[in-house]
């Protein structure tokens, strides 16, 4: 068994499916969804210049058809 101690513990946000948990205790059923979409993608070079920038992302259909 691993034991952690802390003298002084301070936690600025919880999000998401974040827990915090003291002492004994069991979670049940404890689930997360998250879905991050973007779309630059990489810009690698010197002195590049991105204008009137356009973005279509386009969903994958996840196992259930949705």
């Amino acid at each position: 068994m691993t034991r952690i101690s802390f003298h002084n513990l301070t936690i600025d946000q919880v999000s998401n499916s974040s827990g915090i948990y003291s002492g004994t205790n069991v979670q049940s059923r404890f689930s997360a969804y998250h879905q991050k979409n973007e779309g630059s993608g990489m810009i690698i070079g010197n002195k590049n210049v991105l204008q009137q920038n356009r973005h279509l992302i386009i969903k994958k259909p996840n196992p259930q058809g949705e």
